[in-house]
């Protein structure tokens, strides 16, 4: 048990006092008030200077505000007791004062960021220690990655989309950017029913070339399915017992992805039962063929068909063990109107349940950019929640983007004078004579830009922040009303949002909308 004495302002005393009433806490915790409103307004020097009036001793801790300036040593120095800052907000206290030993805190950052990089620093040591337990264990080399038979580790694909439409160096960007992402495989699209052969070659190569990256081919077309085989492609996907014999070519080093596809029909079972059986005998086909890196996908269906389809992956799984499984989350993803965030992080978490070992995520609708990032980092989850045996939560990682887990509440200690209540109310704007700005968001190329179009010419401004842009204005000198000002820093700031969300974003217009629903009484 240590002796600690908590520093606090007059206005946080009391979220302080209710956060060491609630803190299941083995210390000894004294409070003492400094004769400042906001915490933030506190110094090391002040401090240190105020506690060795105080003859302050006898503890073994003395815990600052998390915005104090300065560093405590400054205030060990001066009394020689350890000092460390604690959270930025007081509400986190209970969680600081739960900890057996205040002494991984620092005197110079906040105690959220200390424990925010030794949770982040936990979460990389589990998933280390899997991908070395992974060579050990039973795994399918797919190029140079090892893929387990049985999660965890999920493994992420992303797929590029209509690839013989982009030249080279867009292709070559886009790889980069899944891979800086969190991709593992690159999976290369083309057209459904017309054959590019020549393309599938040349896009191949050219990813080869410049990325030490798995490549996948995702095509049920015969003559793109053998120029794949025959050109260094790491994985084909779409094998089934409508074109396995229009193969010419095999390599047991490739891995390949097989589907239900029922040749009676041409269509894939509806009923998971059916669905099993045809994907068992479609598996035992490819194998007598010669191929041994065999992944068995059971073929992920829209929401409404959702779960009869997670049931033909759980009972194949159950029945087949050794095979490993592959899913498209992307049918999922791109065909509801909901955020791709919860949606890929739910099909990641069933995917780890029923035993998925890669998932397939697309970006090809605006709704499903980031997709990629998304689902890398709900694979890390399921990965750390299954290796701690506990819910996806508290890991050092989280795809927490529009909400927060607490709500922070302020209170103003000063009684206002006066109240005035604001009304969103259309009123005459006078345009500053200075000039004009035209704002948009880059999203290719990460960036918003600001053009000024006025007495000083045309300029644009690019910048990846509104403090950036908002700085290089008041620095030009664009700016001649307040009001303008105040209109830029709005409008820069959504586009700042926008930027960071993959939204749209349009002068002028809200970033947002509530959703409704339809009353219909």
């Amino acid at each position: 048990m240590a002796r600690i004495l908590i520093i606090t302002s007059r206005l946080a005393e009391p979220i302080v006092r209710s956060a060491l009433s609630r803190a299941r806490t083995k210390h000894s915790v004294d409070v003492l008030v400094m004769p400042v409103q906001i915490a933030a307004f506190l110094n090391t020097n002040y401090v240190a200077s105020y506690l060795k009036d105080l003859g302050v001793k006898n503890y073994d801790y003395i815990l600052l505000p998390g915005l104090t300036s300065g560093s405590g040593k400054i205030v060990e120095e001066a009394i020689g007791i350890k000092t460390v800052k604690g959270p930025i907000n007081a509400y986190d206290l209970v969680d600081i004062l739960e900890l057996d030993d205040l002494g991984i805190l620092s005197p110079n950052e906040p105690a959220d960021n200390v424990l925010a990089d030794i949770f982040t620093e936990r979460s990389k040591d589990m998933l280390k220690k899997l991908e070395e337990e992974l060579v050990r264990g039973d795994s399918v080399l797919v190029g140079k990655l090892r893929v387990p038979i049985n999660p965890p580790p999920i493994r992420v694909a992303t797929e590029i989309t209509e690839v013989h439409r982009l030249e080279n160096n867009v292709l070559i960007e886009k790889v980069k950017k899944y891979i800086d992402n969190g991709a593992d495989i690159v999976v290369l699209g083309f057209e459904a029913l017309n054959p590019h052969p020549d393309e599938v070659v040349r896009a191949i190569k050219v990813i080869k070339k410049e990325f030490d990256i798995p490549v996948a081919v995702d095509t049920s077309i015969p003559s793109e399915l053998n120029v794949s085989l025959r050109h260094g492609v790491d994985m084909i996907i779409n094998i089934d017992l409508t074109n396995i014999d229009k193969i010419d070519y095999i390599d047991k080093d490739i891995a390949v992805v097989v589907i239900p596809m029922d040749p009676s029909t041409n269509s894939i079972p509806s009923n998971p039962e059916d669905r099993v059986e045809i994907l068992e005998k479609t598996v035992n086909t490819v194998k007598s063929r010669g191929f041994e890196k065999i992944f068995a996908d059971a073929i992920l269906e829209p929401f409404l068909r959702t779960f009869s389809s997670l049931l033909a992956f759980y009972m194949f799984k159950r029945r087949n063990p050794s095979i490993p499984m592959f899913a498209g989350i992307g049918n999922v993803t791109e065909l509801i109107d909901v955020d791709s965030v919860g949606v890929n992080a739910s099909m990641v978490m069933l995917c780890q349940e029923i035993g998925v070992s890669i998932v397939l995520t697309v970006e090809k609708s605006v709704k499903a950019q980031g997709s990629t990032l998304e689902t890398k980092i709900a694979s890390q989850m399921a990965s750390l929640a299954y290796i701690k045996n506990s819910p996806p939560k508290n890991l050092g990682l989280s795809l927490l983007i529009l909400k927060d887990k607490k709500r922070y509440e302020e209170k103003f200690v000063e009684k206002p004078d006066i109240v005035a209540e604001a009304y969103e109310e259309e009123k005459p704007y006078t345009l500053d004579p200075l000039g004009v700005f035209k704002i948009r968001v880059n999203h290719d190329l990460g960036y918003i830009e600001a053009l000024y179009i006025g007495k000083k010419g045309r300029i644009l401004i690019k910048g990846r922040t509104a403090k950036a842009i908002q700085n290089k204005i008041l620095e030009l000198s664009l700016v001649s009303q307040l009001s303008h000002a105040m209109y830029l820093g709005r409008e820069l700031m959504k586009a700042e949002i926008a930027l960071q969300l993959s939204k749209n974003y349009v002068q002028e217009m809200p970033l947002f909308t509530k959703p409704r629903f339809i009353k219909i009484y």
